[in-house]
């Protein structure tokens, strides 16, 4: 009788517990919003991430046929470089989530966490100087009425939260450093 109540036991122990190899592996545990994202999805939340993201870059450039457009200008206040930046593609590679604490939770944050992006081929036309301040993978002169060969370069992370409703984004960050060209941008950099 007592072998009885103890096997019963067991067999109640390992239906709560769970049959070790029982065929599932443990990426079949994981959460729905893993799987997701490992298979290339995005929760609800990533994906205004994502949107918030590419709507602040869209503040800072103009869309054209052949990739994204932003007036920048760099160097002294006294003697300002004036040019154009193209990136031919934007494309963001994942979106992280920090942990939130709790002053987080008290401010009103209701996500916060960066987006980081692909690669991008970018190439630059204007005043005189090196392309991407040095920082690609070449590093062409710019010049006054052609464009530099193209170069690689990753941007880096955009971090960004949202705070009751409204997403906020760091702008203090590459991508963000320019502003939407002007027809003056165009024809100071001598190229369409």
């Amino acid at each position: 009788m007592i072998q009885r109540a103890l096997s019963h036991f067991a067999v109640v122990m390992l239906i709560l517990l769970g049959v070790p190899g029982c065929g599932k592996s443990d990426a079949s545990k994981s959460a729905p919003s893993d799987a997701a994202a490992s298979a290339g999805g995005s929760s609800a939340i990533e994906q205004e991430a994502q949107n918030a993201a590419m709507a602040e870059i869209q503040k800072h450039f103009v869309k054209t046929a052949d990739g994204w457009i932003t007036a920048r200008i760099s160097g002294s206040p006294y003697a300002p470089d004036h040019f154009l930046r193209q990136i031919r593609e934007i494309q963001i590679d994942s979106v992280t989530a920090d942990t939130p604490t709790d002053a987080d939770r008290l401010n009103g944050v209701e996500w916060s966490g960066s987006v980081t992006f692909k690669k991008l081929a970018c190439r630059e036309a204007g005043d005189p100087g090196m392309l991407l301040d040095g920082m690609g993978d070449i590093s062409p002169n710019r010049q006054r009425g052609q464009w530099t060969a193209w170069a690689e370069y990753t941007p880096e992370i955009l971090s960004l939260q949202k705070i009751k409703g409204q997403w906020q984004v760091n702008e203090n960050t590459w991508i963000l450093h320019g502003t939407i060209p002007t027809p003056d941008d165009y024809q100071r950099a001598g190229v369409k």
